[in-house]
């Protein structure tokens, strides 16, 4: 996952600028649940000291071609970041926790973003000597994705008309959808996230007496493929 860019410069200028990241966030993704949260490490790039601010945003309609980021308030949001402002020091790390604060129905996608700030007692902003000694004004925010499972997972997809539809409640990591006549089967790669409720048009137009075979993951295991067979609705 990239880091976003907050650009200072005019644009002619920065394309011949290099952006060195005085931060780096390890994992870019993780998952929490309601018995289980999770933790993210920040590292320090810079020999100078740093003072660091966590915010949260809920994605919208996520992997869809709508998606979109929301700020939430505090109590409203399924997890909390603890500590949300820290000192770090020159090429030290800190370990960040992700507490789940209350249940999800469906999975639900949030990103945990970190940015370097000046601190109350006058700690530069993350690289801020390195840059003004370059005269480069440009700044990285690192946004890691936080996945929050709901209590009672559920993976369930439809094949509706020539669309997959997912209509349980996690995510899954399509990799592959195969249309197969018989023991013959075509093969499609596929990357795409479907989260509940969302759909996706199928790389193929569904053939009468053919099934699909679908290849996926699931946040709770990891890099660990499934694989299913769904026969298209009489519909």
């Amino acid at each position: 996952m990239k880091p976003l860019i907050r650009c200072l410069l005019p644009l002619s200028l920065l394309m011949a600028m290099p952006a060195h990241a005085n931060l780096t966030v390890h994992p870019m993704r993780t998952s929490v649940d309601v018995k289980k949260g999770a933790q993210i490490r920040i590292y320090s790039q810079s020999t100078q000291p740093q003072y660091v601010q966590a915010s949260i945003k809920r994605i919208v309609n996520p992997a869809g071609a709508d998606e979109q980021e929301v700020e939430v308030e505090p109590g409203e949001a399924a997890i909390a970041i603890t500590p949300g402002k820290f000192a770090l020091a020159g090429g030290g790390n800190r370990l960040i926790r992700v507490i789940p604060l209350q249940p999800v129905e469906k999975e639900t996608a949030y990103r945990v973003y970190f940015e370097g700030v000046r601190g109350p007692d006058g700690i530069e902003r993350a690289g801020e000597a390195e840059r003004a000694q370059a005269n480069v004004g440009v700044s990285l925010i690192w946004g890691a994705l936080v996945n929050v499972l709901p209590a009672q997972p559920a993976m369930a997809v439809q094949v509706e008309g020539n669309r997959l539809r997912n209509t349980g409640t996690v995510r899954v990591g399509i990799t592959s959808i195969a249309d197969c006549d018989g023991a013959r089967c075509i093969a499609h790669d596929v990357s795409r996230s479907l989260y509940p409720g969302s759909a996706l048009e199928l790389p193929f137009p569904v053939q009468p007496g053919h099934t699909l075979q679908l290849r996926y993951r699931l946040t709770r295991d990891g890099y660990r493929e499934h694989v299913q067979t769904l026969a298209p609705s009489a519909g």
